[in-house]
């Protein structure tokens, strides 16, 4: 499948390659070679390995998810090396490992001058990385029986992978029909909004993927048109939803959608961390109006929430309250089942209920109170499970930010960046703030970040399961020789 999937990604390089080659880009022949060498190394896995029709299981599973998120990150770092415009090799794995994770960290310290290929490769990369790099395997190539499930579930972000059609594949065909449709729809916005095509397709792609990457060197900002933030930001909020309740509006399953606990739980936060930002800006007196106040706050509420990553301002000016108040934000998330990254508002409203319910147990010892989301009971080994996910993930934001300030960078750039990248948000503070970029960075704290934006995008235990996986073994041989 490792090679099945290389040279499908091949074939989509040649869509920048084609855009380079139509406006005599200087990364025309940095893609050619990129195509090449990509499709060759497909084409020797399909050779080398034989094909093997036993189903994946569970730990098959998240080795293919491992292995191909690798690969993609690696072999679309070869269109950033080839074509000159990052300076070492981790520069361009980064910027690639940041596109299809979704995150939107950059390198680079300008962005207008990059050549089309490459910043169409940019976004082409997370709009990819956004439904799922695996769904798109699941959903179009050759059947993979039930194993395709395991797939499904080791990939798909949140704490719970729902079918909506009995059979994975058509589920995974139809989640990708809705993410098309949504895409081509903002674009279309986008250019009657006042964007050029190829400006609009970017930030459309940019946007369904909650990723971030822009065309240019002050994001959406540098349009400066309400309109265009103003669609920006519906759809940001609207990438953050789960697409399984986009599935059930159009069959007109509209009770499913209200009943949603997550989806009203993510308004709310949306709702109030809106008027708390939009009253900070105002009354600090960052913005003259109450109107310019509102708008870049929803934007940036939107923005970091989804994890998308755009900004329309320079945040990192702002008040450190509203600094603070977009930094827990980045924590959150977008839901379950959505593009975007960080815990997921499931997890936070179930922490929560289960943090209330740990208090009625203080006053009343023999109650029996189950911790319920809409009509549901959830298991207390889903609950465990959430708060051990949770706790890992604290654990490894404070472990990669105190590694990066022990490599010289200040606490808060090294902290705010650590949250940015495993969150899959993008921009952080200070010296990775919105206007600035991660290339200042040293090498080892890119490497980091890198791991970091890998281990956001694949919710954790699947990537740690993946890295696991050799010593799993060996332990087992071990175990069998004895």
């Amino acid at each position: 499948m490792c090679g099945k999937f290389l040279l499908v990604l091949s074939a989509f390089m040649l869509l920048p390659l084609l855009i380079s080659g139509l406006h005599r880009q200087p990364d025309t022949t940095a893609f050619i070679y990129s195509v090449l060498i990509t499709a060759s190394a497909g084409s020797f896995l399909i050779l080398l390995f034989k094909p093997d029709n036993r189903e994946p299981g569970i730990r098959d599973g998240y080795v293919l998810v491992g292995l191909i998120w690798l690969g993609s990150g690696v072999l679309g770092a070869l269109p950033f090396y080839f074509s000159g415009v990052v300076p070492t090799f981790i520069d361009g794995l980064f910027e690639s490992v940041s596109g299809f994770t979704t995150t939107g960290a950059t390198v680079f310290s300008s962005i207008a001058d990059k050549p089309m290929g490459i910043l169409f490769w940019r976004s082409l990369s997370h709009w990819l990385g956004g439904m799922g790099i695996i769904v798109l395997s699941v959903a179009f190539l050759p059947r993979l029986g039930s194993g395709a499930m395991q797939l499904f579930r080791a990939e798909v972000p949140g704490p719970s992978a729902e079918k909506l059609l009995p059979r994975i594949k058509e589920t995974a065909k139809v989640l990708w029909i809705l993410y098309i449709a949504l895409t081509v729809l903002l674009a279309i916005l986008l250019v009657f909004g006042g964007m050029n095509w190829f400006e609009a397709v970017n930030h459309s792609m940019a946007t369904m993927a909650t990723a971030g990457f822009s065309t240019q060197d002050e994001s959406v900002g540098s349009f400066g048109n309400p309109l265009i933030e103003i669609i920006i930001t519906i759809f940001m909020i609207g990438a953050g939803i789960n697409f399984t309740l986009y599935y059930y509006a159009f069959n007109k399953r509209f009770s499913l959608v209200k009943r949603d606990s997550e989806l009203r739980f993510y308004l709310m936060v949306v709702g109030v961390m809106g008027m708390l930002l939009t009253a900070t800006l105002f009354f600090s007196g960052t913005f003259a109006s109450m109107w310019d106040s509102f708008r870049h706050s929803l934007f940036q509420v939107a923005s970091i929430i989804s994890t998308t990553g755009f900004s329309t301002d320079n945040f990192d000016q702002w008040p450190p309250f509203a600094r603070g108040l977009l930094m827990v934000l980045a924590f959150f998330g977008g839901s379950a089942g959505s593009t975007a990254g960080a815990i997921k508002q499931i997890r936070i409203l179930i922490i929560l209920k289960f943090v209330i319910r740990e208090f009625y147990r203080l006053l009343h010892p023999k109650i029996v109170r189950p911790i319920r989301v809409g009509n549901k009971v959830i298991p207390d080994e889903i609950v465990h499970n959430i708060a051990g996910f949770t706790l890992l993930y604290i654990i490894i934001f404070v472990i990669a930010g105190l590694a990066v300030s022990a490599l010289g960078v200040d606490f808060v750039s090294a902290f705010t960046g650590s949250a940015a990248t495993l969150g899959n948000v993008g921009p952080g503070l200070e010296l990775v703030g919105p206007l600035e970029n991660y290339g200042v960075l040293p090498q080892t704290a890119k490497i980091i970040y890198s791991i970091c934006m890998l281990l956001g995008r694949l919710e954790i235990f699947t990537f740690m399961l993946f890295m696991a996986h050799p010593f799993m073994r060996l332990a087992n041989k071990l175990k069998l020789r004895r």
